[in-house]
């Protein structure tokens, strides 16, 4: 960290502009980082009902390159193909996506059934704020099995305690959570109305506040009662619950796909989710997308986080609910039951963007006001480019950094009043490797 600072220090190639002022200045600024004056809130604000029962495990957090390995005082890049864990080893490498964590549910695991490295159980009833009717259970062996190179999750019509069914829902929030790749589920789905299954993800530590401002991405979404269509969505501080951005299957019927049968075929289910954008995906053909830049918050006055909190770790969750406000909103068939979810395996792939860079970001361009008020001003700016990929911008505010952000814009706040702001803007990539400088005065 020390030496990427001394970078940012001595890197002194700059090009300057009064945005929306008209004047073209050239500046050489210095930085520190003694200070910094991050406007994001960190706070963890999740709340779920119920209880977590898991067996004590060490938690991973995997990003789109998971490559760098530290011993001592000497750091090393292992290239990401280097470290596929040996259960995943077997999976196909295409288009560059690296397997590096995976379930295949090979086989059950004594007491708890799940692998408890991987997985833990949320058991629990009471809703879970979507007026749900099942009660979690823990490894119950009625509720979750490994069959056949599968993961079954049943749900049973059954009294227990105050709620007449159970279930089983797994997650990965004591085990490892995950920021960007390619996210795949391969399953069949259960048959009937009042079933609610899904696979999705929540954010690790809530650093935007409680739901659903740091944001939920549902991978897959099915209803018992529309047993021909799949979703997937995102919800934010803005959109959220049936306002929820994403997309759904019925896109692809007729052209791309002829029919869709979930509960008697297997299909994969996944996202693509980088630094931008979030696409879904249905066997392969895309349904769904929507990027972090589709609407800069709401008039340009808030921070990107408002719409874009897909900036940080998110675990996987998947579970089989019953009836709710969604999945119960035509009843429950009560002569469905026994009803499956059947999972034949849980796969995350990643690219690696470290081995083989050799460059470094282009310079950011085209930076543009799009709102001021006071000491606040909303910037954004044309994306830099990479031989690989760009990893996150630098922000600076008259030397002091100010915020690190994975998308081409920022809220600025704290101006200086009656001054030219000298700010700051400098693109990374995955290897660590620094843009020059783009400096632009902000008059507040």
């Amino acid at each position: 960290m020390f030496k990427k600072m001394l970078i940012l220090i001595i890197l002194s190639l700059t090009m300057a502009s009064i945005v929306g002022c008209g004047l073209v200045t050239s500046k050489s600024t210095g930085f520190t980082t003694e200070s910094t004056t991050d406007t994001t809130n960190t706070t963890d604000a999740e709340t779920t009902t119920g209880t977590t029962t898991d067996v004590t495990s060490t938690e991973t957090s995997t990003e789109l390159t998971t490559t760098a390995t530290t011993t001592g005082a000497t750091t090393t890049n292992t290239a990401l193909i280097d470290l596929i864990p040996e259960e995943c080893s077997e999976i196909a490498i295409v288009d560059g996506w690296i397997p590096t964590w995976c379930d295949e549910f090979e086989a059950a695991v004594p007491t708890t059934i799940i692998d408890t490295t991987k997985w833990t159980y949320h058991t629990g009833g009471g809703g879970f704020g979507n007026q749900e009717l099942q009660y979690y259970m823990y490894a119950d062996s009625d509720n979750v099995a490994i069959r056949d190179g599968a993961l079954v999750i049943t749900a049973l019509k059954e009294v227990y305690g105050s709620n007449n069914y159970t279930s089983t829902k797994i997650w990965t929030q004591a085990t490892t959570s995950f920021k960007y790749g390619k996210i795949e589920m391969r399953a069949k789905l259960p048959y009937g109305r009042g079933t609610w299954p899904a696979f999705w993800m929540m954010p690790k530590t809530s650093r935007y506040g409680g739901w659903p401002d740091s944001g939920e991405i549902d991978i897959m979404e099915h209803v018992g009662y529309d047993m021909n269509t799949v979703l997937g969505t995102l919800h934010t501080e803005r959109f959220f619950g049936t306002n929820g951005r994403g997309g759904n299957t019925d896109s692809l019927i007729p052209n791309t796909v002829a029919s869709i049968d979930v509960a008697n075929t297997y299909h994969t289910y996944g996202i693509i989710w980088n630094e931008e954008r979030i696409e879904w995906y249905f066997d392969g053909f895309l349904f769904g997308t929507v990027e972090a830049d589709q609407e800069w918050g709401n008039g340009y006055s808030a921070d990107t986080s408002l719409d874009w909190p897909f900036d940080q770790q998110f675990y996987l969750i998947l579970n089989l609910a019953i009836g709710g406000t969604w999945g119960g909103a035509q009843g429950v068939d009560d002569t469905i039951f026994p009803a499956t979810l059947t999972v034949d395996y849980v796969r995350v792939f990643q690219q690696d963007y470290v081995t083989g860079d050799t460059g470094s970001p282009s310079t950011i361009s085209f930076p543009h006001i799009y709102w001021q008020s006071g000491s606040q001003a909303f910037i954004a700016w044309t994306p830099s480019t990479d031989d690989l990929r760009v990893k996150s911008y630098y922000v600076y505010v008259n030397g002091i950094m100010s915020k690190k952000t994975s998308v081409n814009a920022v809220l600025l706040i704290n101006l200086r009043l009656s001054y030219d702001n000298i700010v700051t803007i400098i693109a990374e990539d995955y290897a660590g490797n620094l843009s020059n400088t783009f400096d632009m005065v902000v008059t507040a």
